[in-house]
């Protein structure tokens, strides 16, 4: 009876630790989905010393969209699950200059990282940067395509299904489409090595892969 009372209790104290677990990992998850990409960075002073408390905002110059962000203690702050775009990042505090990028790329899947030094002065002085900010991608190891209007629209598709583009990302390895095939000129793809089973399509951040089984002959039936 002892030992049944033990069990019972350690299955209760292990519920609370899982949730808590997954609780901690929350952030991290969805920092970035299929169809949006994040953004991170520092923010120091000239010394190099971290600022926390300092505004940001990432507005989306195709739709106005504003985010909003604090930096925290170690001066970091984070936007997740932006739609892609590009957009302008402006940097804000007590007693360093307003210091504002014109121009952030954010594409999918991705998460880019910009720093920034802030300098002393007040808050009613500028500093913008008008060039595009060139960012290196730390904070996450994968890859994301955006495919633009212009480019889908003067690619030469054959039968103009979009799964034709997909060649364009990294990783990527797709065979000479068949025009007549099933499916309207569908392109099988295969990605960094994997076949194409494992291909997870998405629409507004819904699946929309079709069922798909293995074939004696073709390897792949839908």
């Amino acid at each position: 009876m002892k030992s049944k009372l033990l069990k019972m209790l350690g299955l209760r104290l292990m519920v609370p630790l899982v949730t808590l677990a997954l609780i901690a990992w929350t952030p991290f998850l969805c920092a970035q989905t299929a169809g949006t990409g994040a953004l991170t960075g520092t923010v120091t002073d000239p010394s190099g010393a971290s600022i926390p408390g300092v505004t940001v905002t990432a507005k989306n110059q195709a739709t106005g969209q504003l985010r909003t962000s604090t930096t925290g203690t170690d001066g970091g702050y984070r936007f997740a699950l932006l739609p892609p775009g590009t957009y302008q990042v402006r940097f804000s505090a007590n007693g360093f200059k307003t210091s504002e990028v014109s121009s952030v790329s954010v594409v999918v899947t991705e998460i880019p990282v910009l720093n920034r030094v802030l300098e002393v002065g007040t808050q009613s002085e500028q500093v913008t940067v008008e060039a595009s900010a060139e960012m290196i991608q730390t904070a996450s190891s994968t890859l994301g395509t955006v495919v633009g209007e212009r480019a889908v629209t003067g690619l030469p598709l054959t039968t103009r299904n979009y799964t034709q583009i997909l060649a364009l990302s990294a990783g990527v390895n797709a065979p000479v489409n068949n025009a007549s095939a099933a499916g309207n000129g569908s392109q099988d793809v295969a990605v960094n090595g994997l076949d194409v089973m494992h291909n997870n399509y998405q629409m507004d951040g819904v699946s929309i892969t079709p069922m798909q089984f293995p074939d004696a002959t073709s390897g792949v039936r839908t």
